[in-house]
């Protein structure tokens, strides 16, 4: 079929053409301003003017932020996410764009009905929301994540000994598989043992349940101990080269043991990173039963994170439709915000909503790691030891831990 410049080529008549100019002129007007006419009303019917109408509690609920948080927020990311003045039209306001971003986050809405709420383009939704989390990180991070140091860990190891009777704890460390949609051209390389396709989330929490270390983006076709060494922290552990407070004893021992972070089975024995005995070791042998409580206590705080972090942003109970890069944005804003809220909730002593998001859910796209068969060193053996018979003396006991382990609980 021949096209209209093959049309205006081929006609002699200068009146012919230009009448075809004019129709041709016309229909791009008229096409033009039926789209203009819909997302020209986003400033009078799009969705976020109705954020200045809602209650606060509605309002809590479809950004995960308070208004004062909001606006907190806001002024921290808003040099980062203004636009500029093109073809004398005035940019999106960055609160529009910010409150974009965080429903998407909060809810996990498809970009296309987003984009039919706040009245833009399905493409705009996307670039809002990298440009945005980018921002999220950029700006949060340093605050709410800060790069660990030896004041940090000692912070750390200070909160579980006095809220979980933990000793030389500087951190609870646990990986989850997050669910994407296949990445194009990318084989098998995402494919998991549970048999669909991801990337995964390695990270430590502290005893408030907040984040101070993620790995973000391995493959999740890698086995668990591939993915705990090839991440910036397992590295940092095996080179010695993570800042770790120097070691000191247990209550009730001599000799110093070092600081260390607590995981489950997915997790090898290192010296600075304890794991629980495995099943037929603690068969008919109480001690071992203590130090599997008094561990699992501690570790605990990562999966209740992972459950907090899933159900305040439901965009994990989907599986990711974007790019990778765009994948691994989300997932750092919404651990940084995460720190962010649960400051919040730390300072004004409120637990009462963390307790109940902190209840898992079976819908939930973040599935543990494989377990780990890796042996651990003679040294770590040892190392454990000192801290079952802690835990057993009676320095280091707790009174409800005979009671937890007769209950089962190990």
């Amino acid at each position: 079929m021949a096209t209209l410049d093959q049309i205006l080529i081929d006609l002699d008549s200068e009146s012919e053409t230009e009448d075809l100019v004019l129709l041709y002129s016309l229909s791009r007007k008229r096409k033009k301003s039926k789209r203009s006419a819909y997302l020209g009303a986003r400033s009078t019917r799009g969705e976020f003017l109705l954020t200045e109408e809602v209650p606060d509690n509605v309002f809590s609920g479809c950004f995960r932020l308070n208004r004062m948080q909001f606006d907190e927020v806001h002024k921290l990311i808003k040099s980062d996410i203004t636009g500029r003045e093109c073809n004398a039209q005035k940019p999106m306001r960055s609160e529009e764009k910010l409150a974009v971003c965080l429903r998407y986050l909060a809810t996990g809405d498809m970009f296309k009905t987003i984009a039919a709420s706040y009245r833009m383009g399905e493409r705009t939704v996307s670039n809002i929301v990298s440009q945005v989390c980018d921002a999220l990180w950029l700006r949060l991070q340093p605050i709410y994540m800060p790069t660990p140091s030896k004041e940090l860990w000692e912070d750390v190891s200070l909160q579980f000994e006095r809220k979980w009777q933990l000793y030389n704890c500087v951190g609870a460390i646990d990986g989850k598989h997050i669910c994407i949609r296949k990445p194009i051209h990318s084989g098998s390389s995402f494919y998991n043992y549970k048999q669909y396709f991801s990337v995964v989330l390695m990270a430590t929490v502290d005893a408030h349940y907040r984040f101070t270390t993620i790995d973000v983006g391995s493959m999740g076709r890698f086995s668990d101990g591939n993915v705990f060494f090839n991440s910036r922290l397992g590295t940092m552990l095996h080179n010695g080269s993570l800042e770790l407070p120097d070691s000191k004893p247990l209550p009730g021992q001599n000799e110093v043991t070092p600081y260390v972070f607590v995981g489950d089975e997915a997790f090898p024995l290192m010296p600075n990173l304890m794991r629980p005995y495995p099943k037929l070791r603690v068969t008919n042998n109480f001690a071992n039963k203590v130090f599997n409580y008094r561990l699992s206590r501690g570790r605990q705080t990562v999966e209740c994170s992972f459950g907090i972090l899933s159900t305040r942003f439901r965009v994990y109970k989907r599986p990711f439709e974007c790019k990778l890069e765009t994948i691994d944005k989300i997932i750092k804003a919404t651990t940084v915000l995460h720190n962010y809220l649960r400051t919040k909730v730390v300072q004004s002593n409120s637990v009462e909503e963390d307790d109940e998001l902190m209840t898992t859910h079976s819908d939930s796209n973040l599935v543990p790691l494989q377990q780990n068969r890796i042996r651990g060193s003679r040294q770590a053996f040892l190392i454990r030891e000192k801290f079952k018979d802690c835990f057993s003396s009676a320095q280091g006991s707790v009174e409800w831990q005979r009671r937890a382990v007769e209950n089962g609980h190990y």
